[in-house]
């Protein structure tokens, strides 16, 4: 049964190549709070499909991987790296968002398993409500190699700052749906 009323994948099934089974129970939905000066946040965060899975890069392997929406090749670049996420999003007060036109996303300097480097990591974020709940859900999360935040781009616009973000979803109207990537289950 699911722990919350949301309409995200909240417990993600391991997948099995080779005869190992790959877990992905770092993946599964759970609460974070954040405490700023005046104010406490609690957010339910879930991930997306994209954190663990993309089509044509060179660290696939032959194993598809769906969720409601779509159906995807495992990266085991992505999945080695998605094991991080929750160690991270504890920091989100300290990193600088950045907006694009339905995301906020962030990048920080990671070591990339695959490539045993230090490389930019970019994570994409969708903040809403639902259900009267704060929700975060992880859209995507990779080494980024072209765009903004990875090593020859730097990002230019002004960063957004977590609380700023958390205000600003408490006062969304109740109407306002999350992203079309949320509804995955």
């Amino acid at each position: 049964m699911a722990k919350y009323h949301i309409n995200s994948i909240q417990k993600w099934d391991a997948f099995s190549w080779r005869n190992t089974s790959y877990p992905l129970t770092h993946l599964n939905a759970h609460e974070i709070i954040y405490r700023g000066n005046n104010n406490e946040f609690k957010f339910v965060v879930t991930y997306g499909l994209h954190c663990f899975a993309k089509n044509d890069t060179p660290f696939n392997i032959p194993v598809k991987y769906s969720d409601a929406r779509e159906s995807l090749t495992v990266c085991m670049e992505r999945y080695e790296a998605s094991k991080q996420l929750q160690h991270i999003l504890p920091n989100l007060p300290s990193l600088a968002l950045y907006q694009t036109t339905t995301e906020k996303y962030f990048t920080i300097q990671m070591m990339n398993s695959a490539t045993q480097r230090i490389e930019p990591y970019k994570i994409c974020v969708a903040f809403f409500k639902e259900n009267r709940l704060l929700r975060m859900h992880i859209l995507s999360a990779f080494f980024a190699r072209i765009g903004p935040g990875s090593i020859n781009q730097p990002v230019m616009t002004k960063p957004l700052s977590l609380y700023k973000i958390a205000i600003d979803t408490v006062r969304k109207p109740k109407n306002r749906k999350g992203p079309k990537e949320i509804n995955n289950r």
